[in-house]
C-alpha cells in the first residue's frame, strides 16, 4: 500500500476550512505547515529508531543463540592420584577400588604421536594395565621412542590423527569388524577402526588443544561405524566416567584422510565420504537422527550394563539399563530393567556420564548428580568396557540418511575399577571393614626411619625406569605387594 507524500498532506487543506480556524493571532498558514512537518519527522525518527531497536534485538538473539553452541571452556587438567592404597568414589556407597586408569585426550600432540615408533608388538594376552598411580606412564608418547614419519615435516600442523596410530592403542583396541543385516536391523554395519580418531578442538586457544572422536556415516549400502574396547577383559566392577558431546551440526572436525584399508566398496554404487585432511563444517544445530551412542561394561549379552544415546531423542533424553531388558519368549520388557531419564544436560553439551558397577547396585550419574539406580541385573562376570557410535538401521537406532555423518567427541575416560584376578587377596568384605570406617593417612614407622618399605623398614623402595622400559618392575612391585587388612591410605577420586 503505497503512501501519499506527508508534506502535501500537511499542506493541501480545503479553503473552506479557513472560517473554521482559531482567530489567534500567532497562528499562520506557514506556522501550521511546518508544526506538520515537524510531527512527520519525529514520527519518521520514532520509526527508525524502533526499526534499529528489532535489529539490535534480532542480531542479539542470533549472538546468544551462537554462544550457547559454542563450548564452553575445557575443564582443568586432572589431577592423578599418588600413593593410594585404594580408591573411593562419591556417592551413597564409597566404593572400594584398587586401581586407577586415567585417558585425558583433551592436549594431546598429534604430531608426537604421529612420529611416535610403535613397531613393538603389542602382548594381546596380557591381562594387567599399569596403575596411573605408579612411576612411568605408557600413554604419553615421550616415554617412547621416536622415528621419522609420514607427517614429519610434510605437514607442521597436524590436525588430526587416526587412533590406532597413538599410543592409546596400547590400552584400547579400535574395532575393525562387520555385522550383516538381518529382517529386525536391516542395514548392514561395518566397523572401521579410521572412524576413531583425535582432532584439533576449534573450540579452545593452544595448538595442543584437542580431543578424541567416533564417527559413522552411513553410505547407500552400509554403515561404517566406530567401536574401541578395552583390551583387558577382566574389570570386575568399577566406577566409569566419560566426558562427552555428541557433537552439532554446525560443528567443524577436521578429520584424517581416507585410508586404503577402508571397507573396499563399488564407487560407482556407493558415495566416498568426505573424509580429508581438512575442515568439515556440518549443516544443522544438532546432530541427525539414526545412531546410538554407547557406553557400557560387558561380558556378553545377558552380563552389560550400559549407557545409551539415541540421536532420534531430545538432546536430554538418556537410556539407562541392565542387560537383558527384553523378554523375547513373552515379547516385553522386563520390569525395572531399563529407565529412560531426562537428564538436567543436553548431551550436545560437554558432560561427564558416568557409571558406577558395584556389588549388589548399579547407578547413572551426569556431571556427578544421580540420574537412576537398580539392583535389577546387577553384572556379576568379569568385563570389557566398550564405547561406540552406530547405526543400523533398526527400531532402537532408527536409520541415517544416506550421506550422513554423526560425531562423538570424547574429552576423556576415567576408570576406578578391581579385577577378578585381585579376588584371590583377601576376603570381599565391606567397604567399613576394609579401611576401618575411617581415612586415616597410615602412621609413621615406630624406629622413624620413614621410608615406609612393608616388609623391611630399613630397605629404599627400588624406583622403576619411566615408560615401557620400567612396565616389568612396576608389575613385579605389584604382585609382590604386601597384602594389607586394610585401606590405610584411601583416595576420594572426587575429592581430587
Amino acid at each position: 500500500m503505497s503512501t501519499p507524500n506527508r508534506k502535501s498532506r500537511s499542506t493541501r487543506l480545503p479553503v473552506e476550512s479557513d472560517k473554521d480556524l482559531p482567530s489567534a493571532p500567532s497562528l499562520h498558514w506557514d506556522h501550521l505547515g511546518d508544526i506538520k512537518s515537524s510531527t512527520a519527522v519525529a514520527a519518521t525518527m520514532r520509526i527508525s529508531v524502533l526499526s534499529f531497536g528489532v535489529a539490535v534485538i534480532y542480531l542479539g538473539t542470533i549472538a546468544s543463540t551462537l554462544s550457547v553452541t559454542r563450548a564452553p571452556p575445557q575443564l582443568p587438567a586432572k589431577k592423578r592420584p599418588h600413593g593410594c592404597d585404594c580408591y573411593t568414589i562419591s556417592g551413597p556407597d564409597p566404593g572400594y577400588f584398587q586401581h586407577y586408569k586415567l585417558w585425558d585426550f583433551r592436549a594431546v600432540d598429534l604430531k608426537k604421536h604421529a612420529n611416535l615408533n610403535l613397531s613393538d608388538p603389542i602382548d594381546y594376552s596380557d591381562e594387567d594395565w599399569d596403575d596411573d598411580d605408579v612411576d612411568g606412564d605408557d600413554q604419553y608418547p615421550q616415554n617412547g621412542t621416536l622415528s621419522p614419519g609420514v607427517h614429519d615435516g610434510k605437514d607442521p600442523d597436524l590436525r588430526s590423527l587416526a587412533f590406532y596410530k597413538t599410543s592409546f592403542e596400547r590400552d584400547w583396541s579400535s574395532q575393525n569388524w562387520e555385522r550383516r543385516g538381518t529382517p529386525v536391523a536391516p542395514v548392514l554395519m561395518i566397523n572401521s577402526k579410521h572412524n576413531v580418531f583425535l582432532t584439533h578442538d576449534p573450540d579452545q586457544d593452544g595448538s595442543h588443544a584437542t580431543f578424541l572422536v567416533l564417527r559413522t556415516t552411513r553410505f547407500s549400502e552400509y554403515t561404517s561405524t566406530a567401536e574401541i574396547e578395552t583390551r583387558i577383559r577382566n574389570i570386575f566392577r568399577c566406577s566409569l566416567r566419560v566426558r562427552l558431546r555428541l557433537l552439532p551440526a554446525s560443528f567443524i572436525v577436521s578429520q584424517p584422510p581416507l585410508h586404503r584399508e577402508w571397507p573396499p566398496r563399488d564407487p560407482k554404487r556407493h558415495r566416498t565420504a568426505p573424509f580429508n585432511n581438512g575442515t568439515i563444517p556440518l549443516r544443522g544445530s544438532r546432530p541427525s537422527g539414526g545412531a546410538c551412542a554407547g557406553i557400557f561394561t560387558y561380558h556378553d549379552s545377558t552380563c552389560e550394563s550400559d549407557i545409551e544415546i539415541l540421536t532420534r531423542d531430545p538432546s536430554h533424553r538418556v537410556h539407562y539399563a541392565n542387560q537383558p531388558d527384553y523378554d523375547f519368549a513373552g515379547d516385553r520388557e522386563i520390569p525395572g530393567a531399563s529407565t529412560i531419564a531426562d537428564v538436567p544436560v543436553p548431551w550436545t553439551t560437554w558432560s561427564t556420564h558416568r557409571l558406577d558397577w558395584l556389588s549388589d547396585m548399579s547407578r547413572w550419574y551426569v556431571n556427578n548428580e544421580m540420574q537412576d539406580a537398580k539392583s535389577y541385573g546387577v553384572p556379576e562376570l568379569e568385563s570389557m568396557v566398550i564405547l561406540n557410535l552406530w547405526s543400523n538401521g533398526g527400531l532402537w537406532t532408527g536409520d541415517m540418511g544416506i550421506g550422513d555423518s554423526i560425531y562423538m567427541g570424547i574429552e576423556y575416560i576415567e576408570l576406578i575399577y578391581n579385577r577378578s584376578s585381585d579376588a584371590f587377596r583377601g576376603p570381599s568384605v565391606p567397604f567399613s571393614q576394609n579401611h576401618g570406617g575411617h581415612q586415616r593417612m597410615p602412621l609413621p614407622p615406630a624406629n622413624g626411619s620413614g621410608n615406609g618399605h612393608p616388609l623391611e623398614p630399613g630397605k629404599k623402595d627400588k624406583k622403576c625406569q619411566p615408560g615401557r622400559q620400567g612396565r616389568e618392575c612396576r608389575r613385579n612391585k605389584w604382585r609382590n605387594r604386601p597384602l594389607h587388612k586394610s585401606c590405610r591410605r584411601p583416595c576420594n577420586i572426587d575429592e581430587l
